[in-house]
């Protein structure tokens, strides 16, 4: 399964079994798949997304330029050890960096713009009264 995400957080990790010596290591990684990050609000009375919590091979991290930042995510289903499947990260491709602003600092960027600002509509009034 091919799907975007949000990448939040990435790190490696590299645990070493003290008594067997077996190494145990990858990525754990944190996600949204809604990833233009509208509102949400859902039947049960909850609101917002929950990032999606993973693991991915340790090698993972090298393709892993930013975060958070836009990936495709190619995901693989496999059985995790309570013998449930689990959804995981097989590979990433990053895409493009992400920012989360406020939707009215966007909006007044956009009129300025388009000089639909309120600064931009009292210069075109004054000037207007003075002709």
């Amino acid at each position: 399964m091919n799907q975007q995400i949000i990448l939040l957080y990435a790190g490696q990790y590299r645990i070493v079994d003290e008594r067997t010596g077996e190494i145990n290591e990858g990525v754990t990684c944190n996600y949204y798949f809604n990833t233009n990050l509208t509102a949400e609000d859902h039947e049960n009375g909850t609101k917002g997304t929950r990032p999606a919590k993973g693991v991915m091979d340790y090698e993972t991290m090298s393709k892993i330029k930013k975060a958070p930042a836009l990936y495709n995510a190619e995901f693989e289903l496999k059985i995790g050890a309570d013998m449930k499947p689990v959804l995981r990260v097989k590979d990433l491709e990053f895409v493009d960096e992400v920012q989360i602003v406020p939707l009215g600092v966007l909006q007044a960027a956009a009129a300025a713009e388009t000089g639909d600002s309120k600064e931009a509509k009292d210069s075109k009034v004054s000037k207007e009264v003075k002709k």
